[in-house]
This record gives C-alpha cells, sequence and structure tokens, in this order.
C-alpha cells in the first residue's frame, strides 16, 4: 500500500475509544489500537504540534477500502489520505 488514512485520536468519540483495543507490536514498538467494526488496525503517532494521530493503511481494494471509509463516516471522523 502507498497511501495511508490519517485522523486525530481527539475526533474518535469517547465511546469508541473506550471499546477499542490497544497493543504494542513486539518487533516495531509501535501503539496498535483496534476498534470495533473497523476493517483495519490502526498505528497511534504524535504529530508535529504534539497530539496524536492514528495512521491506517489505505488500500487498494475498494471493498475494504470502502469499508474503512465507511467507518470513518459513521462515526463523523475527519480523514486525510496521504499518497
Amino acid at each position: 500500500m502507498s497511501a495511508h488514512a490519517y485522523i486525530s485520536y481527539s475526533d474518535v468519540p469517547n465511546s469508541v475509544i473506550a471499546s477499542s483495543r490497544q497493543r504494542v507490536h513486539e518487533e516495531t514498538k509501535e501503539m496498535l489500537i483496534a476498534f470495533d467494526d473497523c476493517p483495519l488496525t490502526g498505528v497511534i503517532h504524535d504529530d508535529e504540534g504534539g497530539a496524536q494521530e492514528i495512521e491506517f493503511p489505505f488500500p487498494r481494494a475498494p471493498e475494504i477500502r470502502n469499508s474503512l471509509v465507511g467507518w470513518f463516516m459513521k462515526w463523523s471522523i475527519s480523514f486525510q489520505v496521504v499518497t
């Protein structure tokens, strides 16, 4: 995948955060986050301003990509795609 979608951690509703699962990836030491009904696992990063953002791969496969975008829209989460 050559594109990634980014969302602000603060844009995720508290109820969605509360039901999420987080863990540290053993090899990369990155903090991973999985949300109920979200098709992909994200990686939590600090952005340049010090706020947290979540990075998701942005799939080329339309079914998975549309499912991810649909999940963002369901929760009214703004996202940015970077190639």
